[in-house]
């Protein structure tokens, strides 16, 4: 029976009145969302026991703490869905102005028309804030594809395309939707739409497509991963699709190593594939443990999961990385299958690696990951003298210096002994005499502080060098010029110094050889900093095809821009070639005394001796 106008304004102002209670966002959800044919398979009232890694991510709606979410989610994940199932809870019980922006209109409109607007309708409690005409039915004028005026609140539906489609729209809550398909500029306008709001929110989602993007997002966030009791071990892990350093295999064997796993047997001899063995035995394997989970284990697992933070990211901005391999309704077997069929075309590694892994796509040479860094550590603790001779190199920062030690063997091998920050040129001083370092080189690009670090560097005319590094020489990769440091030209005569001109680029990649494996004898400390590993990685090269045919290749830094160490590390590799320090020979045996080989390494040499670490004072300029 039809309510009359007097009942239905009662109803809404008990509604508005109503005391909200602690009602989560995941209880209102599974209490009132209605999923129907138009919009899924399995119709019926929304529940997130298939999916319970949308539960924290539905509560962010609700806290008032969380200003900004980012979602770098793979295929099959629930990801939209719990978008829209979040906007259902705004418009019921905390209304305000809605922003959704789509990569383009056409994809607006086919999403409201065929998902949103058919959830609204059946969906009770969200259908009875629709706008309505005189005789009860959806107003369809007021209620359109782009533009639904509710009773309390308004949502805009728009696509990114243009930049003048955006700045119409002040939003309390703000939705993007593959953000990696829309313009950045086009970004930027977008995020300005909640700006003079008391309280807003920002949701992200995207599956990404380079390290821009919401790749960035992800980074700049708290990182969170989805974490779940092994069924063999106990202990909590995330699905990764591969790993670097295992327990079981040495770490040159395996930089790369798949925790998906079929049997070997599969592999037919004409380099065909057993499809069938592939999808009844492939498991995933415990990167802890070593135990086989199966696709029954995972969806038990799911439930017991957790998010967990892996950075600290700003606060009130949360980041949730999800691969496909989440997915209740992707089995294991499915992954291996679509990787494996991937490899036949470039496009096709491509979507895998950004839709189904959710990671950045990167036609990358020499890059490893972080974890496989680890690998070059070696046995000696940070801060223990090694070598014949030890070189500091230095990155000029505006507030503050750079700075790494790295000694060198008779046999070319090299021993990272140390790194840190100094305020001021005295402590640069005490870390060269500390390590009894034979020559330091200094990068002297910073433009404002160049004068300075000529003179300062005069004052150390015996120990110091200076440097200046280029893309490309047309001569060798490293030159030595005599400059008057008062002046700065080339014209030395009763005062100079000595400036290396370095071709970045022949040591950069020289690095990337080392940091990959493919040159030996690049050795780091036990348990390497943190902060240095993530340094070390954050250069790359890239290769692109031009329309010509030619290949140009790129330099590339990483979305967190901290790189200083790996220039350091390219400075003293540069001066270690001038001094004949860089080379890497093959280790041969000696004799002994008793005519018996053994190692010559020159570890014999190694001294243990821990210099005292100097604390930056306060008010000195680090920004550590």
């Amino acid at each position: 029976m039809k309510k009359s106008p007097r009942d239905q304004l009662s109803d809404y102002a008990d509604e508005i009145f109503a005391p909200q209670g602690r009602e989560t966002v995941v209880e209102w959800a599974e209490r009132n969302a209605y999923l129907s044919e138009r919009v899924t398979e399995m119709a019926g009232h929304y529940r997130t026991s298939e999916h319970p890694y949308v539960r924290e991510v539905l509560e962010c709606w609700r806290d008032p703490k969380v200003k900004k979410v980012s979602m770098c989610w793979g295929s099959q994940t629930g990801k939209t869905t719990t978008i829209y199932i979040g906007l259902g809870w705004v418009i019921d019980r905390s209304p305000g102005p809605i922003l959704w922006v789509w990569a383009n209109e056409k994809q607006a409109r086919a999403f409201a028309n065929d998902r949103f607007i058919p959830f609204c309708e059946d969906s009770e409690v969200i259908a009875r804030h629709l706008p309505k005409t005189l005789d009860g039915k959806i107003d369809r004028d007021r209620a359109a594809a782009l533009h639904i005026e509710f009773d309390r609140c308004s949502l805009n539906m728009i696509g990114g395309g243009s930049r003048r489609n955006v700045r119409n729209y002040p939003a309390s809550y703000l939705v993007v939707d593959e953000l990696d398909i829309i313009e950045g500029a086009i970004i930027r306008d977008v995020m300005d739409r909640t700006k003079g709001r008391r309280s807003s929110t920002t949701f992200l989602s995207s599956t990404p497509l380079e390290e821009n993007g919401i790749w960035a997002e992800y980074l700049m966030g708290d990182q969170r991963k989805y974490v779940m009791p092994c069924p063999h071990c106990s202990e909590f892990i995330p699905f990764e699709w591969r790993r670097g350093k295992t327990k079981d295999r040495p770490p040159k064997a395996a930089p790369i190593f798949y925790n998906v796993q079929f049997p070997e047997e599969a592999r037919l001899e004409d380099g065909a594939f057993d499809w069938h063995l592939i999808k009844a035995a492939t498991t995933y394997v415990c990167q802890l443990c070593g135990g086989k989970i199966t696709d029954s284990q995972k969806l038990r697992m799911l439930k017991k999961g957790k998010w967990k933070a892996t950075a600290k990211g700003e606060p009130g901005v949360r980041s949730y990385h999800l691969s496909s391999l989440y997915s209740p309704t992707i089995t294991f077997a499915e992954m291996v299958t679509r990787w494996l069929r991937a490899q036949d075309s470039l496009n096709g590694l491509k979507q895998f690696i950004t839709g189904w892994l959710a990671e950045p796509w990167r036609e990358e040479i020499l890059d490893v990951t972080e974890e496989a860094t680890h690998a070059l550590a070696g046995d000696y603790e940070r801060g223990e003298m090694k070598g014949e001779f030890r070189l500091l190199g230095i990155d000029v920062q505006r507030s503050h210096f750079v700075w790494v030690v790295r000694a060198f063997g008779s046999s070319g091998e090299s021993w990272l002994l140390d790194h840190g920050n100094a305020p001021t040129w005295n402590d640069l001083d005490r870390a060269y005499d500390d390590y009894e370092c034979a020559g330091a080189v200094v990068d002297t690009g910073f433009g404002e502080r160049t004068q300075e670090c000529y003179e300062a560097i005069f004052r150390r005319r015996t120990k110091f060098w200076a440097s200046k590094g280029w893309q490309t020489l047309s001569g060798p990769p490293v030159s030595i010029k005599a400059i008057d440091p008062f002046t700065g030209t080339n014209k030395a005569a009763k005062y100079k110094i000595r400036l290396l001109h370095v071709d970045v680029g022949v040591f950069g990649g020289e690095i990337l050889k080392r940091r990959a494996g493919l040159v030996e004898g690049f050795h780091l400390y036990r348990e390497p900093d943190r902060d240095y590993v993530k340094q070390l990685n954050a250069k790359y090269i890239i290769e692109k095809t031009l329309r010509t045919g030619l290949v140009k290749q790129e330099w590339r830094t990483k979305r967190h821009g901290q790189d200083h160490y790996f220039d350091c590390e390219v400075y003293i590799m540069a001066l270690s070639q001038v001094l004949g320090l860089g080379t890497v020979r093959k280790r041969k045996a000696k004799k002994n005394e008793r005519g018996e080989k053994g190692d010559s390494g020159g570890d014999d040499k190694a001294r243990k001796r821990r210099p005292v670490r100097r604390s930056p004072q306060k008010g000195a300029g680090s920004i550590w």
